[in-house]
C-alpha cells in the first residue's frame, strides 16, 4: 500500500489576532483540598491535580451519577409516580416526600441535584432501575466502568456514608464531563431556583457556584462528616468550559473560585480541526476531509506550538467492504501527541 504523508499547515496567523505576546501559564494557586482536579469540559485535558486517584467519600456529589442515569433511563419526565414508603425518612438532605405521594419525574430531577433530597435520589432509583435484574446500584457501578470512571464504586444512589462507597476528583470529572453534555441535566444543574408544581413549591439551589461566581453554571455539593466538604463545580467563559472537583475541602467554594480565574486566565479553547475539514487527496485523486472536529484548551505559548501530521492511504478495506476511512491525522503541541482522528473521503 502506497503511503502518501505531508503535514497540514495550520493558520497560525489566524490564532494569532487572540494575542500579541507569548506567556507561561502561572502556577495554580494553592488548593486546601485532600484531592483535587481541573480539567477542561470539552477535551478532558487535566490543566491541575492533586492526588485525583485517591479513593475517597464523595457525599452527594454521588447524584451526579444517580441524575444523568435517571435522566438517561427514563422517558418522560413529565409523568407522576407514587413514592414508594422505603424512599421516605432518609437521614440527612430532604425534600420531605411522603409515602404514596404522587410527584413528578422532572420534579425529583431538581429536588436530588438543587435541594441535594436524599429522598428524591432513593425514589429515582427505584423508578429508574426497576427494569434491571440487578437494580440502579448495578446500573451506576456499570456505568461508571463505560466512562472509564475505573476507581469508583456505588452502594447507594445518595452518598451517605458507607466503607465500600467511594470514588475520585478525577472518576468524578469523568462523569460529570459526560452528564453535562446532556441538555436536560445542564439546564437542572445551573438552575438558581426552580418550581416544582407536583412538590407546590420553589426549589432553591444549594450550590452557591451558579449564582455567587461570574461564569458559574453547576454542578454539585456535598457534604458528610466522614466525606468532609466536597464540590464538583463548573464555569464557562468565552467558550471554555472547565470542570474543577475539590474533595474533603473546608475552602471549597472559594478554592473552586480561584481556580477558574487562574483557569480562564492561562487557558483558552480553540477549535484544532473542524469536521469536514479538506486535508489533501489519497494517490488517485480522491479528496480528504476531516472526520469530525477536535477542540482543546491552550496557553499562549503552547498555541504556537501546535501541529498536526497526517498519513492518507487508499481507503480502508474492512470485512472484505470498502468504507470512507482514508487514513489517520495527529494532533501535536510541540513533540506531544494530544489526538488521533480518522481522515475520510467523505462525511
Amino acid at each position: 500500500m502506497i503511503y502518501k504523508r505531508f503535514k497540514i499547515l495550520l493558520l497560525v496567523s489566524c490564532f494569532l489576532l487572540y494575542s500579541s505576546f507569548i506567556y507561561k501559564a502561572e502556577a495554580i494557586p494553592e488548593v486546601y483540598a485532600q484531592s483535587y482536579i481541573v480539567v477542561d469540559a470539552k477535551s478532558g485535558r487535566i490543566i491541575g491535580s492533586r492526588n485525583p486517584n485517591m479513593k475517597l467519600p464523595i457525599a452527594s456529589t454521588t447524584k451526579i451519577m444517580t441524575t444523568i442515569l435517571a435522566i438517561e433511563n427514563i422517558e418522560d419526565y413529565n409523568k407522576k409516580i407514587e413514592v414508594p414508603s422505603s424512599c421516605v425518612g432518609i437521614e440527612g438532605s430532604s425534600i420531605y416526600l411522603k409515602p404514596n405521594q404522587k410527584v413528578s419525574i422532572i420534579d425529583l430531577l431538581y429536588g436530588t441535584m438543587l435541594r441535594s433530597g436524599n429522598d428524591a435520589a432513593q425514589t429515582l432509583a427505584e423508578f429508574a432501575g426497576s427494569k434491571n435484574d440487578g437494580g440502579f446500584i448495578e446500573m451506576m457501578n456499570t456505568k461508571a466502568r463505560e466512562l472509564g470512571a475505573f476507581n469508583s464504586n456505588f452502594v447507594n444512589p445518595h452518598g451517605l456514608s458507607s466503607d465500600n462507597h467511594y470514588s475520585t476528583a478525577y472518576d468524578l470529572a469523568v462523569i460529570s464531563s459526560h452528564a453535562i453534555k446532556n441538555e436536560l441535566f445542564k439546564e437542572i444543574t445551573s438552575a438558581e431556583k426552580y418550581k416544582a408544581d407536583s412538590l407546590n413549591t420553589y426549589l432553591y439551589n444549594k450550590n452557591k457556584v451558579v449564582y455567587e461566581y461570574e461564569y458559574g453554571t453547576g454542578i454539585k455539593i456535598g457534604y458528610t462528616k466522614a466525606a468532609g466538604r466536597c464540590l464538583v463545580a463548573s464555569a464557562e467563559k468565552d467558550g471554555t468550559e472547565i470542570i474543577a472537583v475539590v474533595l474533603n475541602d473546608n475552602n471549597w467554594f472559594q478554592d473552586c473560585y480561584k481556580i477558574f480565574d487562574w483557569a480562564f486566565e492561562n487557558y483558552k479553547s480553540y477549535q484544532i480541526v473542524e469536521q469536514g475539514q479538506f486535508a489533501g487527496r489519497t494517490t488517485d485523486g480522491t479528496p480528504v476531509f476531516i472526520d469530525r472536529s477536535f477542540s482543546y484548551i491552550l496557553t499562549d505559548e503552547e498555541k504556537e506550538k501546535i501541529r498536526l501530521e497526517s498519513e492518507i492511504t487508499v481507503p480502508h478495506i474492512i470485512n472484505n467492504r470498502r468504507t470512507n476511512i482514508c487514513g489517520t491525522f495527529r494532533v501535536y503541541i510541540g513533540d506531544e501527541l494530544i489526538h488521533t482522528g480518522s481522515l475520510v473521503s467523505n462525511y
